[in-house]
C-alpha cells in the first residue's frame, strides 16, 4: 500500500464524483433507544466535508455544502430480494437500504490535514511524545477536538509498534505520516442505538474489495485508539473498508440531572443521544444521590451482550450498501457476499463479538475471523470438555463467567497483595505500595468466614485455585487498582438488567475528585473536567480516569461509614479504617450467582458453532482480565466437540503475553499481544487470497525484553517469535472431540 501526496489531488476530483450517491438518505426515522426522532448535522472543517440526512446544520457547523443538496438521489426498494437464491427466477441486484439503518454523517478526509487513522496528528508526533492537541474552548470541544482527543494515544515504539505491528515507519515518508485519505460515514442501528463508523480509503481496491469488521474493544464507542490504530489500520493498508460498532455500549453515558448524554460522535444532546434514562421520582433521586449517572451497560436493561453477534453483521450489511451506493454506476449492487473477502477482527469484549457474529452467520458472508483474547461464555452446560498441560492429569473445563471470576477477584487480590513476590530483576511490585489497609481487607474477609486463617497468603492461594497462575501474580495490585469493583460490575449489572434507580449492592456511578492531589475518590461534581470532554477521554468501562491517581466517574460506595467515595477508599467495616469497601465486594459476589444474573448468562452463552469460517483465536496466557480456562481453552474445545473434522479453528496461546501491551511498569515482563493478532490476519489473508497453507494451533515461545521495570530494551523480533506455519511438536496444541492438550 503506497499513497503519495502526488496523488491527491487527482484522487480527490475522482473521489468527490463517486462519494455524492452518499450523501442522499431519506428523513430519520424516531428510535426510542435514541431518546428521539434522530438527527443530523452538516460540517465543514478544514478539509473535512459532514453531511447529513436532512442537510440541516447545527451549532457544531460552520457551513452548509450547498453543492451537495443537489445530490440528494436515494435508492429505496419495497421489498428485500435474495441474491443467493438458486430458483428460476431472475436474481434482482437492486441496491435496498436497510429498514433499520439511520444515516448519520459523511465526512471526506484528505489524508494531509484530516485523516481517518490519526485524525490529522500523523505517526510521528503520536509516537515521539504525549502531545495534548489544542482545544479552543476546553469545556466545549467542537467535532475535530472530540475525534483528535479520541484518536490521541501515545504510540510506545519500544514495544514494537510502529516497526513490528501497526504503523510501518519503512512506509512513511514526510509526505505520508501514516495519514489515509479517504471516506468516513457514521450511522446507528435503528431502536438498539448501535454506533456504526465505515472507513473507505481513497485507494479501496474496487476489482478485489474487501471489508475489515472491527467490533469495538471493552465497551468503547466506534473510535477506539487501538482498534483504529491497530485493527482498522491494517484493513486501510490493504486497501479494504473497515466497518466499525460499539456493540449497543458505546460511550453511552446519561447526566441525570442535566438530562444530556452523547449522540454516536461524542456531542452533547438531550436527544439523539446513545442511551438516556427516565426514572420515576428523579428529582427526589437526585436529591438524594447527587453528581449520579446512567451508563448504557450497566443500566439499559438491554443485555446487549446477547447480541453483539448480530451488530456485528449488520454493520457489515450497511458496509456493503454504503459501498454499491458509493461505487455501482446504477442502482444494481456490484459488491457481495461471493466476489467481497469479509473479514471480522476483535479484541478482549470486541474478540468475543467476532466469535458470535460467526456463530450466527449461517449465510457465508464472513470468510476469516481474528479474535485476540475473547471476552467469551462457552455454553458448556454438562458437555464433557477437558484440558491437559504438559505432564499433568487431565482435568474437566469449568464454566464461569467473567461476571463470576471478575467479582471472585475482586474481593480477595486486596488482601492478597503482599504475599506477592517481585520478579527477579525488580525489588518492588508494581503498584504494590498503593495497597496500604490489605491487611484490614484480610480482616473482614476472615469476619466473614471467608478465609479462615486471614493471611495474605491464603488469599493468593485462593486465587490461584480459581485460574489465577503465580505468573500473573505481579499484575493483580494493577489490575485490581485500575479496574476494581467496576469490572464485575457492570457485567452482573447488564446480565441482571439492574435499574439505575436500584444501587445494586449499594453502588452508583458518581462524578469523583478529579484533581490527584490529596485524593481519597468523594463524590463531588465535575468541575476541572467537563461532561463535554467526558467522550473524548472514556473507553466505556468504570473508573474513567484522570491521570493515573484521580478518577472522573466512578462506582462509588453510597454506604461508606464516612461519605459516598470510590471502593479503593472506603470503610465498610469501622469508620476511618479503610477496607477497600468489602462490604459492597461481598455483594457483588453473591450478586454474581443469583438467578437473575444467571439468567443473563445463558442469553450470551456462545456455541462454539463457526460454521467452518477460518479463525483464528489468540490469548496472552498470562491475562488476568479474561482468563483463558474460561474463555478461550473451553471454546476452542467445545468447537472440536460441535464441528468436528469440519471445524477450521487454529488456537494460539502465547507466552508472555497478557491483556497489557507490555509498557511499564511490565515492560520487562510482558509483550504485547496485538503484534499476534495482526500476524493471524496476515496468515487469513494469505490463505484467503493466495491459498497459503495455515498453521496448525500451537503455544508461541516468546523471550521477554527482561531488565528492570521501566529500564526495558527495545522489542526485537527475538522476542516477538512469529506464529509458525511448521512449529516445533513440543508446541503444538492438539485438540480433539472435545480435549484440549497444551505443551508446558
Amino acid at each position: 500500500m503506497k499513497q503519495k501526496k502526488i496523488k491527491t489531488l487527482a484522487k480527490l476530483v475522482f473521489f468527490a464524483l463517486v462519494a455524492m450517491p452518499l450523501i442522499a438518505q431519506g428523513k430519520p426515522t424516531k428510535s426510542t433507544s435514541l431518546g428521539e426522532t434522530a438527527k443530523t448535522n452538516t460540517v465543514q472543517e478544514n478539509t473535512s466535508k459532514i453531511t447529513n440526512t436532512d442537510n440541516k446544520t447545527t451549532p457544531d457547523s460552520s457551513n452548509t455544502v450547498a453543492s451537495m443538496e443537489s445530490a440528494v438521489n436515494e435508492k429505496v426498494v419495497n421489498e428485500n430480494v435474495d441474491a443467493q437464491s438458486h430458483n428460476t427466477k431472475k436474481i434482482d441486484n437492486t441496491i435496498v437500504k436497510p429498514k433499520w439503518l439511520v444515516r448519520s454523517t459523511l465526512a471526506y478526509y484528505d489524508g494531509d490535514s484530516n485523516d481517518l487513522v490519526t485524525a490529522g496528528l500523523g505517526f510521528t508526533p503520536l509516537s515521539t511524545s504525549s502531545i495534548t492537541p489544542d482545544v479552543e474552548i476546553p469545556t466545549k470541544p467542537h467535532f475535530q477536538e472530540r475525534r483528535q482527543a479520541k484518536l490521541n494515544r501515545y504510540i510506545d515504539t519500544k514495544i514494537g509498534e510502529g516497526s513490528l505491528f501497526g504503523f510501518r515507519k519503512q512506509e512513511l515518508t514526510p509526505l505520508f505520516d501514516g495519514k489515509f485519505a479517504g471516506t468516513e460515514i457514521t450511522a446507528v442501528q435503528r431502536n438498539d442505538g448501535v454506533g456504526m463508523l465505515l472507513q473507505i480509503p481513497i485507494d479501496f481496491n474496487k476489482h478485489k474489495p474487501c471489508i475489515v469488521a472491527v467490533p469495538a474493544s471493552d465497551s468503547d464507542g466506534i473510535l477506539n485508539a487501538k482498534d483504529v490504530q491497530i485493527r482498522g489500520l491494517w484493513g486501510l493498508r490493504h486497501n479494504c473498508a473497515v466497518v466499525y460498532n460499539d456493540k449497543g455500549l458505546g460511550n453511552g453515558i446519561y447526566d441525570m440531572e442535566h438530562k444530556v448524554g452523547f449522540t454516536v460522535w461524542g456531542e452533547v444532546q438531550t436527544g439523539n443521544i446513545l442511551f438516556y434514562t427516565s426514572i420515576d421520582n428523579k428529582e427526589k433521586y437526585i436529591k438524594k444521590y447527587p453528581h449520579r449517572y446512567a451508563v448504557k451497560q450497566l443500566h439499559s436493561k438491554l443485555n446487549a451482550e446477547a447480541r453483539w453477534g448480530e451488530h456485528v453483521l449488520k454493520s457489515i450489511e450497511f458496509a456493503f450498501y454504503e459501498l454499491n451506493s458509493m461505487f455501482s454506476p446504477n442502482d444494481q449492487a456490484i459488491f457481495n457476499k461471493d466476489n467481497t473477502l469479509v473479514l471480522v477482527y476483535g479484541a478482549s469484549d470486541g474478540g468475543g463479538a467476532a466469535l458470535k457474529a460467526g456463530e450466527l452467520d449461517d449465510q457465508n458472508m464472513i470468510d476469516g475471523i481474528v479474535a485476540v483474547n475473547p471476552q467469551i461464555q462457552p455454553k458448556l452446560d454438562n458437555t464433557p470438555v477437558s484440558i491437559k498441560i504438559g505432564d499433568s492429569k487431565s482435568h474437566k473445563l469449568q464454566a464461569r463467567s467473567i461476571a463470576n471470576y471478575s467479582a471472585y477477584g475482586a474481593l480477595y487480590i486486596p488482601c492478597a497483595i503482599p504475599a506477592i513476590k517481585a520478579h527477579k530483576n525488580d525489588s518492588y511490585v508494581p503498584y504494590a505500595d498503593y495497597f496500604l489497609y490489605s491487611q484490614e481487607r484480610c480482616n473482614a474477609l476472615k469476619k466473614a468466614k471467608l478465609l479462615t486463617t486471614g493471611t495474605p497468603k491464603e488469599a493468593l492461594e485462593k486465587l490461584h485455585k480459581y485460574g489465577w497462575t503465580p505468573e500473573m501474580d505481579i499484575q493483580l495490585p494493577y489490575f485490581y487498582y485500575t479496574e476494581s469493583i467496576g469490572l464485575p460490575y457492570q457485567y452482573i449489572s447488564a446480565y441482571g438488567k439492574y435499574d439505575v434507580t436500584e444501587n445494586m449492592c449499594n453502588f452508583s456511578v458518581a462524578s469523583t475528585q478529579q484533581n490527584p492531589i490529596n485524593y481519597t475518590g468523594k463524590v463531588a461534581p465535575l468541575e476541572e473536567i467537563s461532561f463535554q470532554q467526558i467522550w473524548g477521554m472514556a473507553n466505556g468501562h468504570l473508573p474513567l480516569w484522570n491521570g493515573p491517581n484521580a478518577t472522573i466517574l466512578d462506582l462509588v460506595e453510597n454506604e461508606d461509614l464516612n461519605t459516598p467515595r470510590r471502593e479503593f477508599y472506603s470503610s465498610s467495616q469501622t469508620k476511618g479504617i479503610v477496607d477497600y469497601g468489602t462490604k459492597g465486594s461481598i455483594c457483588i459476589y453473591k450478586k454474581s450467582q443469583e438467578p437473575r444474573v444467571e439468567q443473563g448468562i445463558k442469553q450470551v452463552s456462545a456455541s462454539g458453532n463457526l460454521h467452518g469460517i477460518k479463525t483464528f483465536i489468540i490469548h496472552g496466557r498470562n491475562n488476568v482480565k479474561q482468563l483463558s480456562n474460561y474463555t478461550s481453552r473451553p471454546y476452542v474445545a467445545l468447537n472440536s466437540l460441535v464441528e468436528g473434522s469440519q471445524s477450521q479453528l487454529r488456537y494460539i496461546e502465547v507466552e508472555n503475553a497478557s491483556y497489557l501491551d507490555g509498557r511499564p511498569p511490565f515492560d520487562n515482563t510482558l509483550l504485547p499481544i496485538d503484534y499476534y493478532g495482526e500476524d493471524a490476519i496476515e496468515w487469513l489473508w494469505a490463505n484467503l487470497t493466495n491459498k497459503a497453507t495455515l498453521p496448525v494451533s500451537q503455544v508461541v515461545r516468546t523471550k521477554t525484553r527482561g531488565g528492570k521495570s521501566g529500564y526495558a530494551p527495545q522489542v526485537t523480533n527475538k522476542n516477538l517469535k512469529p506464529i509458525s506455519q511448521l512449529p516445533n511438536r513440543k508446541d503444538v496444541i492438539q485438540i480433539n472431540d472435545g480435549k484440549l492438550i497444551l505443551p508446558n
